[in-house]
């Protein structure tokens, strides 16, 4: 679940900040993530899909929607999605039929476009843009 929850927070990171048109259908692919080196932390990253990159090395995938939703599939095969809002300078996620939220922290991106994320629990992982959809 702690994984799941992060890497939501990762999809959170742009989407605070946008005014966008609804999300896309089930099942459609979300555009290639544009990152902005320029700008710090989840500010920097857009609609697009991510890798989280756990301490233990495992990869989840995740989707951030325009319109402040996101979805992701663990590398467990465990799929997961929600919606996204910022608050006291953090992203916090939302995972449907879950009580609660979870808030997450970032770092400013390096030159890759990768960021490292740090959740309210201290668990900490690294969001990069994909390459692989």
């Amino acid at each position: 679940m702690k994984r799941t929850i992060l890497v939501i927070a990762v999809a959170a990171l742009g989407a605070c900040n946008q005014s966008a048109p609804d999300a896309p259908a089930p099942g459609a692919q979300a555009t290639e993530a544009t990152v902005d080196p320029s700008k710090a932390g989840f500010e920097a990253v857009a609609p697009g899909t991510y890798d989280i990159i756990h301490a233990d090395g495992t990869i989840d995938k995740l989707i951030v929607n325009p319109g402040l939703t996101w979805s992701m599939v663990a590398a467990n095969g465990d799929a997961t999605g929600g919606t996204i809002f910022a608050q006291d300078g953090k992203n916090c996620f939302v995972t449907e039929g879950v009580e609660g939220h979870r808030c997450f922290s970032g770092t400013p991106p390096k030159e890759d476009g990768s960021i490292q994320v740090t959740g309210d629990d201290g668990e900490v992982a690294t969001v990069r843009p994909s390459t692989a959809t």
